[in-house]
């Protein structure tokens, strides 16, 4: 099923298995924590992380049924296919066991092409059909589509922000709608309404001097790895790094395509609101000077470096991997 058909499920059942995949890894991770809620107490929530995967322990813990009548809820993230007669066996557990559950966020591995998860899905998928059984594909939110799923997470936080300002910090964090959820939280203390300057003092990643240095000298094409090796000495945030990265670039293919477009930048048209002249001349200059095919491998290096990191698998290695690739790309 889609994300809209789930969510009519959800409107009126609490799904005892689950299966959650796609392209989204936000969509995944938000609908994994709503159903959770729906069916224990946090104290019963055991989860499991990629190699951290038992089928026995798995199995156990769905098999027991709780003295004090207690449901015991099974997460598992995992970016390995699950063997159909595993799969089958926990649902029989279930079936045992009515007052557990079980929630598969199945994530694509890196070292797996998309139509080798899209196998995988669709094998797993076909075992998820029955009463109180779900699997769910989630596909990237449009640009609207994240703009409300932000505007109901800071009416949450009882954050007062209007729709202008949600782009802003969308478009800082390169469209990363999971990052850009998780930094309104940063936004809490303010009690009056959100100003463009909190976002960009408080949400860009782009405030450290090292950083900047670090993009100049890779737009320039000039030597990275002192400003990279003092960045780690500082204590290197891995995603903070490659999200920020991606935000920078993100801004100029905007101002690229936008320039090939029009003949002229118009910065209050790219990015909804306008910097001084100067940056706004050194971002056109950066921009134009990049072909259309060296954004796109830009990008598909970072998000590469994305997922490496996401998976807990070599942080560092994977920025430093992400480093030298945009180097070669962009010389």
């Amino acid at each position: 099923m889609n994300r809209q058909q789930l969510d009519r499920f959800l409107d009126s059942q609490i799904p005892q298995a689950s299966l959650l995949y796609g392209e989204c890894m936000f969509w995944i991770e938000f609908y994994s924590k709503k159903i959770a809620s729906m069916t224990t107490d946090l104290e019963n929530i055991v989860s499991f992380y990629f190699g951290d995967y038992d089928y026995a322990q798995v199995f156990d813990l769905l098999s027991q049924s709780s003295l004090f009548g207690d449901s015991t809820l099974v997460v598992l993230k995992i970016d390995k296919k699950l063997s159909k007669k595993e799969l089958q066996s926990f649902l029989e557990a279930l079936k045992k066991n009515p007052s557990n559950f079980l929630i598969v966020e199945f994530r694509k591995s890196d070292s797996k092409s998309s139509s080798e998860y899209a196998r995988d899905f669709k094998e797993m998928a076909g075992l998820f059909k029955g009463e109180k059984l779900v699997e769910a594909r989630f596909f990237e939110p449009n640009f609207n589509e994240a703009q409300m799923v932000l505007m109901a997470r800071a009416k949450e936080l009882g954050i007062s922000i209007d729709s202008r300002h949600l782009m802003l910090l969308l478009n800082i964090q390169n469209g990363d709608l999971s990052i850009a959820y998780k930094e309104l939280e940063k936004l809490v203390y303010f009690h009056r309404p959100i100003e463009e300057k909190d976002i960009l003092q408080l949400c860009s990643a782009l405030g450290s001097v090292e950083l900047e240095d670090l993009l100049d000298a890779l737009l320039s094409r000039r030597e990275i790895m002192g400003i990279y090796a003092r960045l780690e000495e500082e204590g290197l945030d891995e995603m903070g790094m490659i999200s920020s990265i991606g935000a920078h670039f993100y801004k100029l293919f905007m101002f690229f395509a936008y320039i090939r477009s029009n003949g002229k930048a118009d910065a209050k048209e790219i990015l909804g609101y306008s910097p001084p002249n100067f940056v706004v001349d050194k971002m056109a200059k950066e921009a134009m000077s990049l072909r259309e095919g060296q954004y796109r491998e830009v990008f598909e290096t970072l998000i590469e470096a994305r997922v490496q990191i996401f998976s807990g698998r070599g942080k560092s290695t994977a920025v430093l991997i992400a480093l030298q690739k945009l180097q070669k790309i962009l010389g």
